[in-house]
């Protein structure tokens, strides 16, 4: 990353492994998400899918994790009947699933830039047509480069770490985003119960 492009960056968050939740909340109330994929599980992702206050229609989420001590962490954290964990041997871009059944796929796994990308690519290469695809550290140019294919994408720039949203089909992504940089001076990113309700009072004014 250049240094003009660390410049236009917000400070970085005090809860760096959270800044994507805000985003994930207000993807929740444009449309009902109800089957989750997420490479990489992670207390701010997995368990934030699993509070009913944010995802209220959640059926089903999929987790793929590569780090095996890191998947027994969560499983005994958390404990849902929604909930599936795959543990997977190498690198996780070697086990990407069918993709449309899918409403929102959170990527956001991997120890190494180089993996995470190449994540980003195999998703990419099945063109999935159905689900957003939300992508946690979205200032790396690695990752951006990475999702050029998508025919949308949107830079969530509000916390640092940033987080990208993509997909091949668009729908009120600047409403959360409106939404977040109204509230990020004032709501710690892992806020849930403030964000659903910050999200909630924007939707009935």
């Amino acid at each position: 990353m250049s240094l003009l492009a660390r410049f236009f960056l917000a400070p970085r968050a005090r809860n760096d492994y959270a800044t994507h939740i805000p985003i994930l909340i207000g993807l929740a109330r444009l449309r009902a998400i109800r089957n989750v994929l997420e490479f990489g599980c992670g207390h701010y992702s997995t368990l934030t899918f699993l509070n009913r206050a944010a995802f209220s229609d959640l059926e089903r989420l999929h987790s793929i994790e590569n780090d095996d001590e890191w998947a027994t962490t969560m499983q005994e954290a958390a404990k849902d009947h929604r909930w599936t964990l795959q543990r997977v041997n190498g690198d996780i871009s070697q086990s990407i699933p069918e993709l449309e059944s899918f409403d929102l796929i959170l990527i956001d796994d991997s120890k190494t830039s180089a993996q995470r990308a190449a994540t980003i690519r195999a998703v990419a290469a099945k063109q999935p047509r159905h689900p957003w695809i939300v992508i946690h550290d979205f200032e790396v140019d690695e990752y951006r480069d990475a999702a050029s294919v998508f025919k949308h994408r949107y830079r969530f720039r509000a916390y640092n770490p940033e987080t990208g949203v993509v997909g091949n089909r668009v729908d009120g992504w600047k409403t959360i985003d409106r939404v977040i940089r109204s509230k990020a001076k004032l709501i710690e990113p892992d806020a849930i119960t403030e964000w659903v309700d910050s999200f909630l009072q924007d939707l009935q004014n």
